[in-house]
């Protein structure tokens, strides 16, 4: 008597592949690239946990909500990658909101700009006023130079340390939160 309640997760595959990748798609769209992610991503996190499968659903609506949570990682792992400058896009990011995002790109929208308001706080004072003063307020070198009341040389390094300050406690705060992912 087979004591292992699972299939071999090879057998999973063969016949879940085809449907999960066809969910996938409609979830992501024809990004060819996003869906091999996807995926690959899913069908790891599958495998490893198929031990921990309770069977209070099919396995396909298993991996379906594997998969949506693995979207959700793709998505948000993209606008990490891909905003270089967060700080300063995230005030025109409302026009996007309100456009033709789909819901897991409105919840990595979401995610970001809760995350950065989290390092931004974790910012002192002065470093978290004076980005503030010159990506929301939108203020030049020279403004900021006459307002603080110093050479914009020293602006100039000021921000470069605060933006060095913000990117270390983000990235600190990001590997923090796929740590506690796995």
């Amino acid at each position: 008597m087979n004591k292992n309640p699972h299939p071999p997760f090879e057998s999973v595959y063969k016949k879940l592949a085809l449907p999960l990748t066809k969910f996938i798609i409609k979830h992501v769209g024809g990004n060819p690239e996003a869906v091999d992610e996807v995926l690959s991503a899913t069908m790891i996190a599958g495998w490893q946990g198929l031990k921990t499968f309770k069977h209070k659903s099919s396995y396909f609506t298993w991996l379906c909500r594997i998969a949506l949570n693995k979207i959700a990682d793709y998505y948000r792992d993209q606008v990490h990658a891909k905003s270089q400058i967060i700080v300063p896009l995230l005030g025109n990011l409302d026009i996007l909101a309100e456009g033709g995002l789909s819901p897991e790109e409105k919840l990595a929208l979401q995610e970001l700009r809760k995350s950065v308001d989290n390092c931004l706080n974790l910012l002192p004072y002065e470093k978290r006023r004076l980005l503030w003063l010159k990506y929301w307020q939108d203020l030049s070198t020279r403004q900021l130079a006459k307002i603080l009341k110093i050479g914009e040389r020293a602006v100039e390094g000021r921000l470069y340390r605060a933006r060095r300050t913000f990117a270390e406690l983000y990235t600190e705060k990001l590997s923090e939160g796929k740590q506690s992912r796995r």
